[in-house]
């Protein structure tokens, strides 16, 4: 048992005896109060005994024993009242009514005030009877007298004599009496008398039944029997509280002894403990000094010795800095230290310094106040450890790492510009393919020139997986946020790859369980961009039976039902399941498939071809989207993708979609006036071409600063600008035209960068629209049409070119 001194136990022992000491109190008081009931209910049980023998002997001789008597009885009637009203008062109290006063004394208290009521008025009755029967017994006495004086004679007295007998005793009296009205009131007297006499013995028949001398002693026994209870819980508790006092005490000074020894002990174990830290300063590897407030040295360790090459006595009542620092050390770092020491307050740094042989070495340094009970610094105490090869290891991974960021500046550099250089001749290529395929008649030519698009749309698309690659590797790709429906993905999936699949002889199945009118906020593009690199691998990979394409929504904060009063914070995740029956992977490939250039067999890209980039584009995507994305697959059986993305629900509608018109149809119905600005001769044509085909007269600038000098002169409905280019660059041209010339023509960037910055910087300069190189007509007409009211509200009138 942990007998431990401490405040909190010494208090619970002191509340104990406490407690005990109030309950001795509490049975004294009980033990005074029942005593005090027990005497009140045996002077009222004496009182009654002596009214009671008073009441036997009673005879009436004067007022004044009658009225004593009376008195008496009083008094027994309002002792007995006050001692059940002062129980019944008592009982109302919460303290009392809990411990002392019980119901049972109550409830005696109260049957023996009415017994006692009842006592008194049997008394008084017998009383009352007896100074009646005292006054008959007068007045026959006198009423005699006065009828023998009335008949002197001694016969005529002894004839009276006999006849009052004889009345009494219902015998014929004689007439002479008969006639006499005072022998007829005496006779009434003597009726009196006896009925007088008749009541008091049958009251006094009743007092002795009533036994309340019997009752009496009941109550006062059982106050006794209480006082006695109350007077031994008093002694036990005054044994108790003796033990306690008696335990109480011994306790403190076993306590105390215990006490004495534990500190004995624990001063003895100090002591261990100080020569063993002493011994672990000592030969501790850190350097650790200890010098006064002062700042001068008065004890260093073994490691300082090994470290410093100064000795004990050399370092002795120096400063540690002026001894170990010198040129190199850091004079800023210095400052800070001695207003730390100045302010007593702990620091920790690195500082240069010196060997006593003048070789320079780095310290981490420690420097901790000790202060005394007053709050006073008494000492300072330094811990240095030197981390000169850590430094050295430091420096060389900053080298390394700052050589890594240039190689991975000089690859995004790279990157950037062979994205401009690729997509400048692309630009080309596919602007006159599209131009020529847009005005041949041959069939034949047709075909060649699809064949040379299809080849620059699957060329631009491993230049667009590169480059976003890269773009996830830098954290460069940002998301949109902009509402839409599943069927403004579904609709150009199922129109681009229904085609596809017939061709193949593959069968396409999409079931879309996502209502209709539900509207989502994401990036659509890039939703798209995974389904259909995850069903280009399908097609690729199945050369024969079925391709399916699920869409479902698996989890919603909001029910179907309240679709048109979902909240803007509702969020939902929506399935998308991709299954074919195609060639398979096998499991040992499975858990690599999503890595960057792998691909399931090394036999793939030799049949099938592609980069290995698609899936991890995939899942690049799917984890920017805060989604997940997993596979399932079985060697000649087929492939199952799994994707999960969470997107907010929205009340918001997307926007209508223009309607996608032919390459052959016009693009905006009015003609207008564009100054194409672009460097590259062959994209100048290309974009030539493509606005004269619309009827739209065109003018062209080489750079940005011919087309300055081009727009103070003239006035043109459209710009087309370009990015990179001698002299003025594209981006400076616009903020000129916006800033300096004040101009709010429509301008369309155009630019070979992908990357966002180039757009954002374009924008920002004040441009309307970018588009990308290679120039597509779709993309084209699209941004014209989406100007349309801007253009045509803002267009000059000239004549229309012909397409040439």
């Amino acid at each position: 048992m942990n007998l431990q001194y401490t405040p909190k136990r010494e208090l619970c022992i002191i509340g104990f005896i406490t407690l005990i000491g109030a309950h001795l109190i509490f049975s004294i008081y009980c033990s005074y109060t029942n005593s005090f009931y027990q005497k009140r209910y045996i002077g009222i049980s004496q009182q009654v005994t002596h009214a009671t023998e008073q009441i036997y002997n009673f005879e009436y001789t004067e007022t004044k024993s009658y009225d004593t008597l009376s008195s008496a009885l009083v008094d027994i009637e309002l002792d007995a009242e006050f001692l059940h009203d002062s129980l019944r008062q008592a009982q109302l109290i919460p303290f009392q009514s809990y411990a002392l006063i019980h119901a049972e004394a109550v409830n005696k208290a109260k049957h023996i005030n009415s017994e006692l009521q009842e006592y008194t008025r049997a008394i008084n009755a017998i009383l009352t009877a007896k100074v009646s029967y005292e006054y008959a017994l007068t007045t026959i006495t006198n009423t005699q007298n006065l009828l023998l004086d009335k008949y002197a004679a001694p016969a005529e007295q002894l004839a009276v004599m006999a006849s009052i007998y004889q009345a009494a005793a219902n015998i014929q009296v004689p007439d002479m009496l008969n006639r006499d009205l005072m022998f007829k009131n005496l006779l009434s007297y003597i009726s009196l008398r006896d009925r007088v006499g008749a009541a008091i013995q049958e009251e006094q028949s009743k007092l002795t039944e009533a036994h309340i001398q019997v009752k009496l002693d009941a109550l006062n026994n059982y106050w006794i029997e209480q006082s006695s209870k109350s007077k031994i819980e008093a002694t036990i508790s005054a044994l108790c509280l003796l033990l306690a006092l008696g335990s109480y005490f011994f306790w403190r000074q076993w306590n105390n002894y215990r006490q004495a020894t534990l500190y004995q002990n624990e001063l003895l174990d100090i002591e261990h403990e100080r020569a063993k830290l002493s011994l672990a300063l000592e030969y501790a590897q850190d350097t650790i000094i200890i010098t006064d407030k002062e700042g001068l040295t008065t004890w260093v360790n073994k490691g300082f010795e090994a470290l410093t090459g100064y000795s004990f006595d050399e370092a002795l009542g120096i400063k540690p800095g002026d001894l170990l620092q010198g040129k190199g050390t850091d004079q800023k770092e210095k400052q800070r230290i001695s207003e730390c020491l100045q302010q007593s307050r702990s620091i920790q740094t690195e500082l240069l310094n010196y060997h006593k042989d003048g070789t320079p070495y780095w310290i981490d340094m420690i420097i901790t106040p000790i202060v005394d009970a007053q709050g006073h610094t008494v000492n300072f105490i330094a811990v240095e450890r030197d981390v000169t090869k850590r430094r050295e290891l430091e420096q060389n991974l900053a080298l390394s790492v700052e050589q890594a960021e240039s190689s991975n500046k000089a690859k995004s550099t790279f990157l950037a510009t062979m994205s401009h250089e690729l997509r400048t001749p692309l630009n080309g290529i596919m602007g006159m393919a599209q131009i020529l395929e847009s005005s041949t008649e041959d069939e034949t030519q047709r075909e060649q020139l699809c064949i040379l698009l299809e080849s620059g749309d699957h060329l631009l698309s491993l230049l667009n997986d590169i480059l976003d690659f890269s773009k996830i590797e830098q954290n460069k790709l940002e998301l949109e946020a902009i509402p839409f429906q599943f069927d403004d993905i579904i609709s150009p999936v199922l129109s681009t790859y229904k085609a596809l699949c017939a061709d193949k002889g593959i069968e396409l199945v999409i079931e879309n369980s996502i209502p209709k009118e539900r509207s989502f906020r994401g990036d659509k593009a890039r939703i798209r961009q995974v389904i259909f690199n995850l069903l280009s691998n399908a097609v690729k990979f199945t050369p024969q039976g079925s391709i399916s394409l699920n869409f479902d929504e698996i989890a919603s904060s909001s029910s179907p039902e309240t679709v048109l009063n979902v909240s803007k914070q509702s969020r939902s995740t929506i399935s998308i399941v991709i299954k074919d029956s195609g060639v398979g992977i096998s499991q040992d490939r499975l858990e690599h498939i999503f890595d960057p250039f792998v691909q399931a067999e090394s036999s793939t890209t030799r049949e099938f071809g592609g980069t290995g980039l698609g899936l991890a584009i995939v899942k690049q995507l799917v984890l920017l989207m805060d989604g997940r994305v997993s596979v399932q697959s079985e060697a000649g059986v087929g492939t199952t993708f799994f994707i999960d993305i969470e997107l907010e629900v929205t009340t918001q509608r997307a926007h209508p979609q223009q309607a996608k018109h032919s390459l052959s149809c016009q693009a905006i119905s009015q003609a207008l006036s564009i100054l194409i600005v672009e460097d590259n001769p062959i994209n100048a044509v290309v974009t030539k071409t493509f606005c004269q085909k619309q009827g739209h007269k065109v003018s062209l600038a080489e750079n940005g600063l011919v087309a300055i000098e081009i727009l103070k002169n003239e006035r043109f409905d459209l710009i087309i600008m370009d990015n990179h280019m001698p002299e003025m660059d594209g981006i400076t041209a616009t903020k000129v035209i916006r800033d300096e010339m004040k101009l709010n023509t429509v301008i369309f960037g155009c630019t070979a960068d992908v990357f966002k910055e180039a757009r954002d910087n374009f924008i920002s300069a004040g441009a309307n629209y970018v588009l990308t190189k290679p120039l597509q007509k779709e993309s084209f007409f699209d941004a014209l049409q989406q100007y349309q009211e801007q253009l045509i509200s803002n267009a000059t009138p000239c004549p229309a070119v012909g397409s040439d």
